[in-house]
């Protein structure tokens, strides 16, 4: 287990599902941005056992612990309000819009690492994070905006944000930017971040699906496992001096606007 995590951090590995294997092929505007009325879905998405999160996660959250933390006895859906419906657009367009899409080899020279989009942009997964983010400061609850990761109609993996409210299931994605239903996105599941701790992730893949009654979740406020037992590991120097030059730093990261930076567009 020590020897899994500490590869995922050192080099940035990746399994093929973990995030977009190309940005090559995104195709903008398969619907007008910001379309479409609030239609309540039929289901929520069913959540099945605990599974090990993405590698490029992992390493995301040792160098960004805080964003990884913390989670909820009780998740509760956000009222999807007419206002929280615009605010969900008006953050998918501007990201869409203002974050340049680039793939991890060309932006790091690794072939995946997690991370805020820098100067140069990010792609699906970067994007994704953003949107998190931006959505939590803006009053949405961690436990309602959930990195997701999908698998394409060509075998491709793909990271959206999934948003959870009252009315449904919704995926902001980079790809199609009309937000809608998550039965109406044209990918199969894989796996994504747990509402209750946003570093546990959950299967969503129906070929190994199991119902997650016997997972336990570890004690609000616990350390991050996965983190504890990284931080124990020894690292050998010349990786982790090669991990903090890949790195992209938050000084350099592309502007993340407030509320009113939004509303003026």
């Amino acid at each position: 287990m020590r020897r899994f995590f500490l590869r995922a951090v050192a080099v940035g590995a990746a399994i093929w599902l973990s995030g977009c294997q190309t940005t090559g092929s995104v195709g903008y505007l398969q619907g007008q941005p910001g379309a479409g009325k609030i239609v309540k879905t039929a289901v929520y998405m069913p959540v099945g056992q605990q599974v090990v999160p993405p590698y490029g996660y992992v390493a995301f959250c040792l160098q960004n612990p805080k964003e990884c933390e913390g989670g909820t006895d009780a998740p509760a859906n956000m009222e999807l309000t007419p206002a929280r419906w615009a605010e969900l657009n008006k953050v998918n367009d501007y990201v869409n819009t203002n974050i340049p899409q680039i793939e991890d080899i060309a932006n790091y020279g690794v072939n995946e690492l997690w991370s805020y989009p820098n100067k140069n942009g990010g792609d699906c997964e970067d994007l994704a994070l953003l949107k998190r983010k931006m959505l939590i400061e803006r009053g949405w609850a961690p436990a309602d905006v959930l990195v997701t990761v999908v698998r394409e109609w060509d075998g491709a993996g793909h990271a959206i944000l999934v948003v959870d409210t009252d009315k449904g299931e919704y995926v902001l994605d980079n790809k199609n930017w009309a937000i809608v239903a998550w039965s109406d996105a044209p990918y199969t599941w894989i796996k994504r971040q747990s509402r209750e701790r946003p570093y546990i992730w959950v299967n969503l893949d129906q070929r190994t699906f199991r119902v997650a009654t016997n997972d336990k979740l570890p004690p609000l406020g616990a350390p991050i496992p996965f983190l504890e037992g990284v931080r124990k590991a020894a690292v050998p120097k010349e990786l982790a001096k090669k991990d903090e030059g890949l790195r992209p730093s938050m000084d350099a990261a592309a502007p993340q606007p407030s509320t009113a930076a939004l509303a003026a567009r």
